[in-house]
């Protein structure tokens, strides 16, 4: 009996010490995750829109581009000039020889169509003469909003003296209209006009007195201008003719090299609004 309840007094201490340690409650579920309002879809993402180019969107608007261009070529006027030709190689002026200056002289037929704008106000005089006097007058005639300018520019053509003694022939007066279309250009320059009309004719050297500055316009390949020419001769015999070529360059004129780059800036900006290629390179 003794030892029965001594074995029972443990068991029940040993429960009693049991029933005393902390049991974990049982893990409980995962609470749920709270539904979207708008649930996402599964649709493919937005397409990125390329960047606009930050030079035309933050620069003036394709009007006042335009019409800034206008101003300016308009502005310059009619450059008169006196012009000394000289041959290359042997340094023999114009003024020494007569037929030497017309026989030289770039024409828009075999150079380039701005070349041959000149005028003998004064005409060759032989070796004791003046230099003859020439002139340059292009103008912006109308401005298309859509990014076109139309160009005119006039002058006269003298044709080369039968000899020494005469001094010319005969003259003629030309127009000529073209339209160009910023979004067909190819490339821009500034370059005096001596220098022009030397790359143009190198056989023979130029100086212009007062000098000047030519904006070189050249078009994209493939995209060229239409120029419709207007010639009315001199001679009250001869008939006025019209035809119109194509030309893949051009020349603008400028009394002063800023007011030249200032529109050549200008113009590439014109491009940009236009939706043009790569800008051109201004050099």
């Amino acid at each position: 009996m003794r030892i029965e309840a001594i074995c029972l007094i443990v068991v029940l201490a040993g429960a009693s010490a049991l029933a005393q340690q902390a049991v974990p409650p049982p893990p409980q579920p995962a609470p749920d995750k709270p539904v979207a309002a708008n649930p996402p879809t599964t649709s493919a993402p937005a397409a990125v829109q390329p960047a606009a180019n930050p030079t035309a969107a933050n620069g003036p608007s394709l009007e006042v581009t335009l019409k800034f261009i206008q101003d300016k070529v308009n502005d310059q006027g009619k450059i008169v000039y006196v012009e000394s030709i000289s041959d290359s190689l042997t340094g023999e002026r114009a003024e020494e020889n007569a037929s030497l200056g017309f026989a030289h002289r770039p024409s828009s037929a075999k150079a380039s169509p701005s070349l041959a704008r000149g005028v003998m106000k004064k005409g060759y005089a032989g070796a004791a003469g003046p230099s003859p006097e020439q002139y340059a007058d292009t103008e912006v005639a109308a401005v298309n909003p859509a990014g076109i300018l139309s160009i005119k520019e006039t002058g006269t053509k003298t044709e080369a003296p039968r000899s020494a003694w005469v001094v010319a022939a005969g003259t003629e007066d030309w127009t000529k209209v073209w339209p160009v279309n910023f979004k067909n250009v190819g490339k821009l320059e500034v370059i005096s006009s001596t220098d022009y009309k030397h790359r143009m004719n190198p056989a023979m050297t130029y100086q212009d007195d007062p000098a000047y500055f030519e904006l070189v316009v050249h078009m994209a390949a493939g995209k060229p201008a239409t120029q419709h020419i207007l010639t009315v001769p001199s001679n009250r015999h001869a008939r006025s003719t019209e035809s119109d070529e194509n030309i893949q360059e051009f020349a603008l004129h400028f009394r002063d090299e800023d007011a030249a780059n200032r529109v050549a800036k200008a113009m590439i900006h014109a491009i940009e609004l236009c939706g043009g290629g790569s800008a051109p390179e201004l050099f």
